[in-house]
């Protein structure tokens, strides 16, 4: 070692150097026990209730259907538990890994039902879709229902759900007159 001037070349003589065995010991040892750490370090995300698989619409959720998750920030509305959705239906369709809020899942009250609805305008069935909004509207022009859920369409045939007192009206008027539905 020789003895310089300048504070580089004595920082460039000291990386030169190697470290005792000692020291590289403990190093080594420090690193496995981090390794060791952090391997079994518990995921700190925030839990959330996803489709375990894709459900379609008006499907009674299941303990098989769902599972829990961890996520990286808490989702408004989401569940964190699978026991707060499993008896519940979903409003709309649901896809594998997707987080279920509240709006996905139908009001628990039992005031709703649902009604099947032959659409008079046959381009306008085919362009619902499940999970939809549509008010529904008589053939002489009177609103009869609004912003009714689309659990389902089949060809003509749109069912969808609302509010008791207007599914009765609706179903009603639609075994005599084929029925129009405006999209929301």
């Amino acid at each position: 070692m020789t003895l310089s001037s300048t504070a580089v070349d004595r920082i460039r003589s000291l990386v030169r150097r190697r470290p005792p065995a000692a020291w590289r010991r403990l190093l080594a040892l420090g690193l496995v026990l981090a390794a060791l750490v952090t391997a079994f370090w518990p995921d700190v995300g925030h839990p959330a209730v996803v489709a375990s698989r894709d459900l379609p619409a008006g499907a009674s959720l299941t303990a098989a259907d769902v599972r829990v998750v961890p996520l990286a920030e808490p989702l408004p509305g989401s569940f964190t538990g699978a026991d707060a959705v499993v008896g519940r239906a979903l409003s709309s369709p649901a896809r594998a890994g997707v987080p279920l809020t509240d709006f996905d899942l139908a009001d628990a009250a039992g005031d709703q039902a649902s009604v099947a609805v032959r659409v008079a305008d046959q381009g306008l069935a085919g362009v619902v879709r499940t999970g939809g909004r549509v008010d529904v509207v008589s053939a002489s022009g009177e609103v009869l229902a609004e912003n009714a859920a689309v659990r389902e369409t089949r060809g003509q045939v749109v069912v969808i759900t609302l509010p008791r007192l207007h599914a009765t009206r609706v179903a009603a008027m639609s075994l005599d007159h084929a029925l129009a539905v405006t999209l929301r």
